[in-house]
């Protein structure tokens, strides 16, 4: 790969406390396993003395050799043994392993990056990638494993030695609606990938490495590669994406999954048998997870299936078939035509209890920001599906077999017993199944189904048939919420994603009229950057744009659903409050207050020298005002002398006004 440029590294540098050469170097013994190929095979000497050379790689090499996985009948008790009776591939990749996770990923505190999460989905996508590499014939697997490995270093440099380190990035963008990519560049004015790349340069390891490392991210068919290359990168792309699929990512969020189309034609999944890679890939995981303390998901037949299913959607697809090529039942999938979910949800309620004759059926689907389920749907109607009230479960306060469905994410029977009984009460039934509905590899909702009458024991053998459905199911209620998202893309502001000035003004002529007519309260805010231009003076508009993005962020993770945030113009944002008095907006505005100064402290180190605060002016609804412009002087005013008593403050509107 060509030498990194001037500017990314410069970028790279700038997102880290030390310069790219000053970092601690890759451990020497990696190196030189990377450096070694396969035709050395037959020099067992070779890989020996690399390995031999640190006693305690070797003592855990021979650790990991000795388990029952590998299931010698004596025990091995030197490295050129080990290489002899398992081959220069499989020892080497038990080296590898050990020495990053002892240089890299054991060592230091955790905060919101759960280093021991990030190593097991390296292991998986390196493994994965091996094997994938294997079914289309490569001729190194072995460094397909080796870059599958490595593919996410950047958010390891990141995390210890970035200005932003990788646990207070995650922790600020945990409620944001972009992509973790996105927030990166907003954060570290670069992304994991770009970090990775310039690092691997910086170590001078193998070329196929560094190329993973810049491309597997970015749309393939645009980097100057061979179509050799090309697939390389596409391979750990790949597989990158199945181990997201299974609930397995390297970080603790699932925003924004995707799959290019250059990955696909690259890699079509009906090449690489999906399921036995899957079965094989679990066998070895699990047995090497018991050395750190890792649990990983059975079933690769339903891990398939949630593959394809997560492919088909980024395909556009409007439904999922499934490796096996089973079919579902036209009467299930028709109602999926629709984007309402209104429309489509109760039909596919209808078409299972006439195909199936299932009796009970009550859809539940995920609310992230309140962690709830709360009920939308059931079959026949019940007085708990209410629009002003539903019947909402919060998930901290879950219990019994309902918690092992939406963690292993398949389907259980929750029968009478202590730990299930609030639960049942909650949905007024005796015993039901509980199927979840996923797309993405991402928990949508739970699908319940249950006989009429009490004492009526359930036909598990419906289920399966239920499952398929609930994967359609999903897929819908994703399209439709993308379809929503999309819609709404034209009242957005592009930099923030908030509501544009149109937007603005039409929330607040609704909020005013609903406030003169039906005499509902509500409150304006106005919020403004302190000292913004000062951010584009010292560090450039990017990092003035990126001042903005994670201002609206943080206002955004702060607001409810019935509320409304815009970008107002320039550095100053409108938040109207429904349903909300003084005292309450008052409590609203000081929460965000601190946490954008909060925000700043964490970021202090990419501005050094200029703290992040803003200063907020809050007004309430009267029946003085005669038009929205009134109130949004009113805040406005309020903001001023905010901005005049010294910053970094919130005043309120005068009584009267």
């Amino acid at each position: 790969m060509a030498e990194q440029s001037d500017s990314l590294t410069r970028a790279v540098r700038l997102a880290l406390r030390s310069e790219v050469g000053e970092l601690p170097p890759a451990p020497a013994a990696a190196v030189k396993l990377l450096g070694l190929t396969r035709e050395e095979d037959t020099e067992v000497s070779a890989i020996s003395r690399v390995i031999e050379t640190e006693p305690a790689l070797a003592a855990k090499v021979l650790q990991i050799v000795n388990s029952a996985f590998y299931g010698f009948p004596s025990k091995i008790n030197t490295i050129h043994r080990a290489v002899t009776l398992l081959g220069f591939s499989a020892v080497r990749q038990i080296a590898l392993q050990v020495l990053f996770y002892e240089r890299m990923v054991k060592r230091g505190s955790s905060g919101h990056f759960d280093r021991l999460h990030f190593w097991q989905h390296s292991l998986l996508v390196a493994i994965l990638s091996r094997g994938i590499g294997e079914r289309l014939g490569h001729p190194d697997p072995d460094a397909l494993y080796a870059a599958g490995l490595l593919h996410d270093l950047g958010k390891m440099i990141l995390e210890s030695h970035g200005r932003v380190c990788y646990s207070d990035f995650l922790g600020a963008s945990s409620n944001s609606v972009n992509s973790i990519r996105e927030n990166e560049r907003t954060y570290f004015g670069v992304t994991h990938d770009m970090v990775g790349a310039v690092i691997c340069a910086s170590w001078g390891l193998p070329e196929l490495l560094c190329r993973v490392q810049a491309y597997h991210h970015g749309p393939i068919s645009e980097a100057e590669l061979s179509a050799e290359e090309a697939r390389e990168v596409a391979v750990v792309a790949l597989a990158d994406f199945i181990a997201w699929t299974q609930g397995i990512g390297s970080v603790d969020l699932l925003n924004s999954l995707s799959i290019s189309q250059d990955v696909l034609s690259l890699v079509p999944l009906d090449e690489i048998g999906l399921p036995e890679l899957l079965e094989k890939a679990d066998a070895e995981i699990s047995e090497i997870g018991t050395f750190y303390g890792l649990e990983f998901p059975p079933s690769p037949q339903l891990r398939a299936n949630m593959v394809a299913t997560a492919v088909a959607l980024c395909r556009g697809e409007p439904g999922s078939a499934t490796p096996s090529g089973n079919a579902l039942l036209s009467s299930y999938t028709a109602p999926h035509q629709s984007l309402d979910p209104d429309d489509f949800i109760p039909q596919t309620l209808e078409a299972l209890q006439r195909e199936l004759g299932i009796e009970r059926l009550l859809m539940m689907q995920v609310e992230p920001k309140r962690r709830s389920l709360i009920a939308t749907h059931a079959l026949p109607p019940l007085p708990a599906v209410s629009p002003t009230a539903p019947l909402e479960l919060t998930m901290p306060t879950l219990s019994g077999e309902l918690v092992r469905c939406l963690r292993e994410r398949r389907p259980v029977l929750v029968r009478e017993s202590p730990e299930n009984e609030k639960t049942l009460a909650a949905i007024g039934v005796s015993e039901a199944a509980a199927v979840p509905v996923m797309c993405h590899g991402r928990l949508m909702g739970v699908l319940w189904v249950s006989r009429k009458h009490a004492g009526e024991s359930l036909e598990l053998g419906l289920l399966p048939e239920v499952m398929r459905v609930a994967g359609e199911l999903g897929i819908a209620i994703e399209r439709s919420r993308t379809f929503e998202r999309e819609r709404a893309k034209a009242e957005l502001d592009a930099l923030t994603r908030l509501g544009n000035r149109g937007a603005v003004d039409r929330f607040l002529a609704r909020a005013f009229r609903q406030g003169k007519e039906a005499r509902r309260l509500f409150a304006v805010g106005l919020a403004d950057i302190d000292h913004f231009k000062a951010f584009n003076d010292s560090f450039g508009h990017q990092a003035g744009d990126d001042v903005l993005r994670i201002v609206a962020d943080t206002m955004r993770s702060l607001t409810r659903p019935t509320d409304f945030l815009g970008r107002y113009g320039g550095e100053e944002f409108l938040f109207v409050l429904m349903d909300t008095h003084l005292e309450g907006a008052r409590i609203y505005a000081e929460r965000i207050r601190k946490q954008i100064e909060q925000r700043g402290q964490v970021l202090a180190e990419r501005f050094p020298g200029h703290s992040l605060t803003i200063s907020i002016g809050v007004a309430v609804y009267e029946d003085g005002f005669k038009d929205e412009s009134e109130i949004v002087a009113a805040a406005d005013a309020a903001l001023y002398r905010a901005k005049a008593a010294g910053r970094n403050r919130i005043e309120m509107a005068d009584a009267g006004h």
